[in-house]
């Protein structure tokens, strides 16, 4: 394991079962899908909620789940009343179990496909008869990478062998000790690794991109709420606790979502279904 790596792995805290705290009375549940750490959930987003419960006068209980697939049993059951999601994740609580979106990182989610610097592939073709490592088969890496393979007439687990691994530090990791011939990770993992260059990795293609991670609530939250919680998260550039909540996710901020800003997900969600 190459240090960059090892000095990741030793940052990444062990998981902890927010969901066995006890329920506050007449609370709202904020469940936040895994794609980190529970104690790294619980230091991005343990602020968030306490700034939604000042605003909302409710209390506010942060949830996640130890998988992807617990997580998106809980969005099929409409346990929480406020969601933080990838976007397929929300096309899926949109379309079918009432979810309305409030708002969205102001930025684009894009994959990188990763392989070590001494292959001469060029690009996504070149990776027939390979082994890609993933993230989780519901991540939103995995979902933009599967899309990706298909649209350059590359057929998952048909031309290209996918292995799902459960971080994206693991992920990287099989590429470096040769286990996978190729890992795809988001673009913001490259900014926390200190040397991708000392792990002998290079990028090979981006996936296309689409919008980021996506604030929505619950079509039970009374609209008025619901227009109160978009303000207030368009409202943090503006304000000193708001700003420390961004710089808690390392955002640069949020803009208004809108159910349409996810049409092309809902395109590449069916395009990998096929």
């Amino acid at each position: 394991m190459g240090p960059a790596l090892a000095v990741l792995l030793l940052t990444s805290p062990p998981a902890r079962a927010l969901d066995d705290q006890p329920q506050t009375r007449d609370a709202y549940q904020f469940g936040v899908f895994p794609y980190v750490p529970t104690l790294t959930i619980d230091r991005i987003f343990g602020p968030m909620a306490g700034s939604f419960a000042v605003e909302l006068g409710r209390p506010v209980d942060l949830r996640t789940k130890p998988t992807f697939e617990q997580f998106a049993e809980e969005i099929e059951r409409q346990s929480y009343e406020i969601l933080f999601v990838h976007p397929f994740f929300y096309v899926e609580a949109a379309d079918l179990y009432n979810y309305l979106p409030l708002a969205r990182l102001d930025e684009p989610m894009v994959a990188v496909i990763m392989v070590h610097a001494s292959r001469p592939w060029r690009d996504l073709p070149d990776l027939a008869g390979k082994i890609l490592a993933l993230p989780p088969a519901l991540a939103a890496v995995s979902e933009l990478t599967k899309a990706a393979l298909i649209e350059v007439g590359l057929q998952p687990e048909v031309d290209v062998a996918l292995r799902h691994y459960r971080t994206k530090v693991s992920c990287l990791q099989a590429v470096v000790i040769g286990s996978a011939d190729a890992c795809a990770v988001p673009t913001f993992v490259l900014k926390q690794i200190d040397s991708i260059a000392a792990l002998k990795l290079r990028p090979l293609a981006e996936t296309r991109s689409v919008r980021h991670f996506v604030l929505a609530a619950h079509a039970s939250v009374p609209e008025g709420e619901r227009s109160r919680l978009r303000r207030h998260v368009l409202s943090w550039p503006n304000t000193p606790q708001g700003r420390r909540v961004l710089a808690a996710g390392s955002w640069s901020g949020f803009v208004a979502a809108d159910d349409r800003d996810y049409d092309e997900v809902r395109a590449l969600a069916r395009l990998a279904q096929e």
